[in-house]
């Protein structure tokens, strides 16, 4: 018999999520759901787990409720809209009867965070859609694996994909494969905090929380090339000014800044040559 999934569930004020969202983290949880609906006054959040200790150790610290969910109940949900980001690219959240086509991608909801439709992984989708895609491509907190997939998708020939959650690396594997026949991308489990990567990379991607981007300011900034660029997302409107100082103490400048809803993302290069 195929095992559960394990989940933590609580429902919370929206205007109380990134409090909730920074107290998972503190928790050393790196990936979660956060579920509005409509005329609803609460929101759900959610982490899921392979393991059931992981999920009873949220329970202890922030009650709410454990539930175990059967692999036929992730089989048997209702089919989600895709996700348009621009006529070049539609994420399926479902997967199709038949053969995708050369602008879609399937990315099935399930237990890593960021299939699309999010504003902080949807304008760096659409970033990515817009600009020329470079050779070497570094996508931190991978989460679900669409912007990796996405970059393979508009022909970067280099990937490099991390996450410090190993739940979410084997989802984003699993998501490549739903999407090419052939392996290309480099998945792994990896502390942004501790990044040494070598050689550096013409594009950086980091949907992030703002706390471990300014944190981390150094180690991000060493992963991009003489010249390359930095994007950034997961980054609230009040953070933007702290995080872009980060950065240009690091020697980046900073080309956009784009918003949406409460969310900003930062395009920034770097200064050397």
């Amino acid at each position: 018999m195929p095992k559960p999934t394990w989940s933590w569930q609580r429902h919370i004020a929206p205007a109380d999520a990134d409090a909730w969202i920074a107290r998972l983290q503190m928790a050393g949880c790196s990936t979660w759901t956060l579920t509005e609906r409509p005329n609803r006054a609460r929101a759900l959040l959610a982490v899921y787990n392979a393991r059931r200790d992981p999920i009873l150790a949220l329970h202890g610290l922030f009650g709410g409720q454990v539930i175990s969910i059967a692999q036929s109940a992730w089989l048997s949900t209702k089919p989600t809209p895709p996700t348009r980001i621009h006529s070049k690219l539609e994420i399926l959240h479902d997967t199709p009867r038949k053969k995708a086509a050369a602008h879609q991608l399937v990315i099935p909801h399930g237990v890593a965070f960021g299939s699309g439709e999010h504003g902080t992984t949807f304008m760096l989708l659409r970033a990515l859609v817009r600009e020329p895609m470079p050779s070497r491509v570094l996508d931190l907190g991978t989460g679900s694996g669409v912007l990796a997939i996405a970059a393979r998708r508009f022909g970067a020939k280099h990937i490099l994909a991390t996450d410090f959650d190993s739940a979410a690396v084997r989802t984003a594997r699993q998501n490549e494969a739903l999407n090419f026949g052939t392996p290309q991308i480099r998945w792994r489990r990896a502390d942004v905090k501790r990044l040494a990567e070598k050689p550096r990379h013409d594009l950086v991607l980091g949907n992030l929380f703002s706390g471990i981007l300014i944190e981390a300011a150094k180690q991000i900034t060493a992963a991009v090339a003489p010249r390359g660029k930095l994007w950034l997302s997961g980054i609230l409107r009040e953070q933007k000014t702290e995080v872009i100082a980060a950065y240009g103490k690091q020697g980046l400048q900073l080309l956009r800044a784009t918003t949406r809803g409460k969310w900003v993302m930062l395009q920034l290069q770097h200064s050397a040559k």
